[in-house]
């Protein structure tokens, strides 16, 4: 049976009698949202977390926890992540919990299409429920914003519009940035002047994480980062200048440390000094750039910059994301 996101969210009960749930989709934040829901439900019971990893190491490890009983309670909550279609094929038979009351299913997947197995069995059947979760759009995360800060004073559609654009509408961000306010605003009384600032200090910090994972090479966390990250066309050039002062200090300590030959003496030399808590990801990234590479890397910013400077018509948001990701593969592509 399909039931819609936005029930649940309203009324989680609606849920409680279903034995086996399933949540798929590619909106993360509302999965993580319905699974603490469901969770904050059946406080009551033992939660157990499986992951596909635990499944590969035992195929019997779901029908186990069916069928331990409970030293801590006398429900369960057997919570599946990362459920494929594969992983379900292995399940189907082991998911029967007929007679087991005192058992919950709940199955985590991503986004799964029309022809999935998985998908249409739990949309045919009747005492199966299956909660897709799409993408959310401007309306339903200024609902989302609203119901959440409703008791706050000063809470307008300019605050509003901040929390969204400094959230670069991705609902898990939005989260975040929701549970700092209510931490932040004690006295439920937001300022758009403190409220900027507060905001605007983790967009500065999630940057500097984006740099350092382009510049050494991790892909995977930086796709990751990029997708959460609100970036504006205003800043584009603020984002090839930070880009371009860690490739200058790198190029700096780079020269300093051919008279030392020594990363770590040359570290503790260089000045203006490096901070303690930087110095690792400066060991990392030394160990990875050579004076050649850092120069090719720079003269790559400079003509993106030069042409995104004569040219005010071209999308600077796409065009240093696609930077960023060039420097990370080292792949000098322009346009």
């Amino acid at each position: 049976m399909i039931i819609k996101s936005f029930e649940i969210e309203n009324n989680i009960q609606k849920i409680d009698s279903f034995k086996l749930i399933l949540i798929y989709g590619e909106n993360i934040g509302l999965k993580e949202t319905l699974k603490k829901k469901i969770v904050n439900l059946n406080k009551n019971a033992e939660i157990i977390n499986l992951y596909q990893e635990d499944i590969n190491r035992n195929k019997d490890v779901v029908v186990n926890e069916i069928n331990n009983i409970s030293l801590f309670s006398t429900e369960k909550l057997i919570i599946i992540n990362q459920v494929s279609e594969s992983t379900f094929s292995e399940l189907d038979n082991t998911l029967n919990i007929d007679g087991k009351e005192n058992i919950k299913i709940i199955l985590i997947a991503e986004l799964l299409d029309k022809k999935s197995k998985l998908r249409a069995s739990f949309e045919k059947k009747n005492n199966l429920a299956v909660i897709p979760c799409y993408n959310d759009n401007d309306i339903t995360l200024r609902k989302l914003v609203q119901n959440e800060l409703g008791e706050f004073k000063n809470l307008n559609s300019n605050s509003v519009n901040m929390i969204l654009n400094y959230s670069n509408l991705n609902r898990k961000t939005i989260l975040n940035n929701i549970e700092k306010i209510k931490s932040f605003y004690e006295n439920k009384i937001i300022s758009d002047d403190n409220l900027e600032t507060l905001l605007n200090s983790d967009r500065n910090e999630l940057f500097e994480n984006i740099k350092d994972a382009a510049l050494i090479g991790d892909k995977t966390k930086l796709n990751e980062l990029l997708n959460n990250f609100p970036f504006t066309n205003e800043d584009a050039f603020l984002y090839l200048n930070k880009l371009n002062y860690k490739l200058v200090r790198l190029l700096e300590i780079l020269k300093e440390n051919n008279k030392h030959n020594d990363l770590n003496i040359t570290l503790s030399k260089i000045r203006p000094p490096i901070f303690w808590k930087d110095k690792p990801i400066y060991l990392k990234l030394l160990k990875k750039w050579h004076i050649s590479s850092v120069l090719e890397a720079l003269t790559y910013l400079g003509a993106i910059e030069e042409k995104l400077k004569k040219n005010s018509t071209l999308n600077g948001i796409t065009i240093v994301k696609n930077a960023i990701t060039n420097i990370c593969a080292n792949s000098w592509t322009y346009f």
